[in-house]
């Protein structure tokens, strides 16, 4: 997401990524139901799994979906492209592929002005194979580069092919980690993240986390007083082991839980405050609310203290407003690294704060043929005394949906 003209809070909103260039901090995304926004944050997902996923053979499928609404894309090829900083250092990585090849990928590096191509592979439909030239500047070794070039199959992607080849160290693992590490899942509307905070927590040897967690909730006016996490092992019955072996996770994983003949069931007990007295209650008695905003609370906590992208669908689920509005303000507030949330949402009242940026607000739209349009609120042209919230109510900033009567004749054939 990169930073345009607006200069109001600028320290809070963008991160300084070289001199003379700052990327935003949040980006929102606002638009009617299929309008295409979550198909942003998912793009976004399969460009990651497209470079660090290994295919188990040249027959599997790339995963790509084309525009489906029109006989030509249908059988053209993909294009996408993502630009990304790693150590002041702007990358270019760009793939055109379908659904059983990768037909081109280049990676260029601007360490300066000029642009530096690291490499640059294409497939060859007459010999069916795929051909890597790598750039001088990625000083690496002509053993190493024929290592990669012999694990990049046709529906591979080089990073990938390089994440599973045992070569030098170069540029190429600062762009591998970049995506391992530092570009997350699309956060769904239906997870409560239960899974994820007792995962953290779990880890959370120092304590910070969980002091981290309490005053957030504190904070935000929930009553609870303390969050424990409980474990206990629990033998493996004929019934659980059936259950195991039917479960979509990781052969390994099972493989461990059979051996050991046990597995390690854990819960979270939330300690809340009435009166002068303190109740336990287990998290099957708390809200879907009070456990979202938990795990928020988590993600907000990892945002803070390492360099993440994130981007999280619907992300006001669950929530009250007042919450949302506090936890963006809390990220903006504290955060000092090139740390960046990308966030879907419906919830409009955003529009209508003082402190949100027009620069770091975008909506979908679908034009007549359903095609979807990106457009940021920036561009728009609405003048500064003019309220988005209300703009965006009167539909003259994107289409809004055209409802017909509520009356509907239930009995007519």
């Amino acid at each position: 997401m990169k930073f345009k003209s607006d200069t109001f809070m600028s320290d809070e909103y963008s991160y300084e990524v070289k001199e003379g260039v700052r990327l935003l901090k949040v980006g929102i995304i606002y638009g009617a139901n299929a309008s295409g926004k979550t198909n942003v944050l998912n793009a976004i997902e399969f460009f990651r799994m497209l470079v660090l996923r290994m295919p188990k053979d040249r027959n599997e499928k790339t995963g790509v979906v084309p525009f489906m609404l029109d006989d030509t894309s249908r059988n053209e090829t993909t294009k996408m492209s993502m630009v990304f900083y790693i150590d002041q250092s702007k990358y270019v990585l760009s793939f055109e592929l379908d659904a059983k090849y990768i037909h081109s990928e280049t990676l260029v590096v601007y360490d300066s002005i000029r642009p530096a191509k690291l490499y640059i592979r294409n497939y060859d439909a007459a010999t069916d194979s795929t051909t890597i030239k790598f750039g001088s500047n990625l000083k690496m070794s002509r053993k190493s580069q024929e290592i990669i070039s012999g694990n990049a199959i046709n529906n591979c992607s080089v990073l990938a092919a390089f994440g599973k080849s045992n070569v030098e160290r170069t540029k190429l693992n600062d762009v591998y980690d970049y995506f391992a590490n530092h570009v997350k899942d699309v956060l769904a509307p239906g997870m409560l993240l239960s899974g994820y905070v007792k995962s953290r927590l779990d880890k959370d040897e120092t304590g910070d986390l969980k002091k981290f967690v309490l005053k957030f909730l504190k904070a935000s006016d929930f009553n609870i007083e303390n969050v424990v996490l409980h474990e206990e092992e629990e033998l493996i019955t004929p019934e659980l082991e059936q259950l195991i072996q039917n479960a979509p996770i990781d052969k390994e994983a099972k493989a461990e839980m059979l051996r050991r003949g046990k597995i390690t069931n854990a819960e979270l007990t939330f300690k809340h405050k009435a009166g002068e007295k303190v109740y336990d209650l287990s998290e099957e008695y708390e809200s879907n609310g009070t456990m979202r905003f938990l795990g928020m609370a988590v993600i907000l906590n990892f945002l803070l203290k390492t360099n993440r992208f994130v981007p999280i669908d619907e992300v006001e689920t669950s929530i009250h407003y007042e919450l949302l509005a506090y936890f963006l303000k809390v990220f903006l507030a504290n955060s000092n690294r090139p740390s960046q949330m990308l966030l879907t949402t419906h919830d409009i009242n955003l529009l209508n704060e003082d402190f949100i940026r027009r620069d770091t607000i975008w909506f979908t739209d679908k034009d007549e043929l359903g095609e979807t349009q990106i457009v940021r609120l920036s561009s728009l042209g609405l003048h500064k005394n003019l309220s988005p919230y209300n703009a965006y109510k009167q539909g003259k900033l994107v289409k809004l949906p055209f409802l017909g009567s509520q009356y509907i004749d239930i009995d007519e054939e």
